[in-house]
């Protein structure tokens, strides 16, 4: 089959189901469909990677842009190859070693070019694209009578072993109730909308408030008081944190001794994990950033947040929780997104096959394959990558390095099966 004929796709009722379908063509799904052409036995026939953008990727880029990311949180040996140390041999062959960023009391870090660049090399050169179906998939159920998934997209229907959910984030940016009623030509906006432009917003003439206290509130800050006036407000002191979580939960070991104790679906394994999770944080060189963006007097930072706005013949005017206002202000959240649970296809799939979800609706899963499990507690053939696995794979899921784990733990569920299956066929008599 010709790279194009697979992107366009083909029927697969009549022909054999797909090994893997892969609902998310991010991160996560260009990593995992990696892992399982390189580390296992599939060829790219057998796996499909549903993603609606053009290419792989592209979401993950767009939001890049958004926010103004310059440089990745996490460490060069965090990427979608198989092999640790791809990403650098990738900038030395590229005399690009200024591109991995030094930083004190941590590994280099790469920009997000020198990233994005690899990532793209690894997709060409394993052919993953050749696997990508550019649809969304509207939903599952299972083929009466058959070990396989009936997978609704909106271009063509699939059929597959196993499919894994690796969606992201939540589907929805997460706004506060006074936005509601705000009317849609207003200047406000949220970092995650699918038609904000930064370079749009660096060009408005009033103030603008870029409400948020996290790395992507800081970053989009820095980005736009290049070129307009910017008050950061946060409602909080800004917290400094140099990764998302302590690096002993790079550990499988460890999570399993931390997490995988506490009975699954449980709210003590989410609290475990809120707890070890630095959310709302920011690393300390966007801190140094911020810091000179105030001394040259580009930037603003305020404590505080908005508790109503309304339209006027001025421009949009907003009140904060001390009493004051602002008048004539452009107002860009960076609020974060709803809780990936409540994303639309995450319930379609749970209530079709009545699949068992626990403490903040998240799914409850087979700690060791990660398998969603059903309603009567035996796993069913739909696993998930990124936050929705946060319950098994804990507070780095959503990260990179999230993606891995799940991989090496899909790859293992294969291998064990299929050793078992071999050990199950008689022995032929001597």
């Amino acid at each position: 089959m010709s790279s194009d004929e697979s992107r366009l796709g083909h029927t697969s009722i009549g022909q054999q189901p797909y090994e893997y379908v892969i609902v998310g063509g991010g991160i996560h799904g260009t990593c995992i469909t990696n892992y399982l052409l390189t580390e296992g036995d599939f060829t790219r026939d057998e796996i499909r990677i549903v993603e609606p953008c053009k290419e792989l990727l592209a979401s993950f880029e767009t939001k890049a842009e958004q926010c103004g990311m310059k440089t990745l949180r996490s460490t060069f040996v965090q990427h979608i190859d198989t092999e640790p140390f791809s990403l650098e041999s990738f900038a030395e062959e590229d005399n690009r070693e200024h591109d991995l960023v030094s930083t004190e009391s941590y590994p280099n870090r790469p920009t997000l070019d020198l990233f994005v660049d690899h990532a793209r090399y690894v997709i060409d050169r394993r052919g993953i694209d050749d696997c990508h179906l550019r649809s969304r998939v509207t939903g599952l159920t299972e083929r009466e009578g058959r070990e396989t998934l009936h997978v609704r997209t909106d271009v063509e229907p699939l059929e597959a072993r196993r499919v894994v959910l690796a969606i992201g984030l939540g589907a929805q940016p997460a706004v506060p109730e006074w936005t509601t009623a705000l009317p849609a030509d207003e200047p406000f906006a949220h970092v995650w909308d699918t038609d904000f432009n930064p370079k749009t917003a660096a060009t408005f003439d009033g103030e603008t408030y870029v409400v948020g206290g996290g790395i992507t509130a800081g970053q989009l800050a820095c980005r736009l008081s290049r070129k307009t006036d910017v008050t950061l407000l946060s409602r909080h002191k800004l917290e400094i944190e140099l990764t998302e979580a302590d690096p002993y939960w790079l550990n499988w070991r460890h999570i399993e001794q931390e997490i995988h104790t506490l009975p699954p679906g449980s709210k003590a394994r989410l609290d475990r994990i809120r707890a070890a999770r630095n959310d709302g944080t920011i690393p300390p060189y966007l801190k140094r950033r911020l810091d000179e963006a105030c001394n040259r007097g580009d930037l603003d930072m305020r404590r505080g947040e908005i508790t109503s706005a309304v339209t006027t013949d001025d421009g949009l005017l907003v009140w904060f929780d001390d009493g004051t206002t602002a008048a004539d202000v452009q107002v860009v959240l960076a609020t974060g997104l709803d809780p990936v649970p409540e994303h639309p296809l995450v319930r379609t799939v749970a209530e079709s096959l009545s699949l068992e979800r626990g403490a903040g609706g998240f799914p409850t899963l087979d700690d060791q394959t990660l398998a969603w499990q059903q309603t009567d507690g035996t796993n069913s053939n739909v696993y998930v990558s990124g936050a929705l696995a946060e319950p098994s794979v804990g507070p780095f899921a959503r990260n990179i390095v999230g993606a891995r784990r799940v991989a090496e733990r899909l790859l293992a569920s294969q291998n064990s099966a299929e050793t078992e299956s071999a050990s199950s066929v008689p022995k032929g008599r001597s």
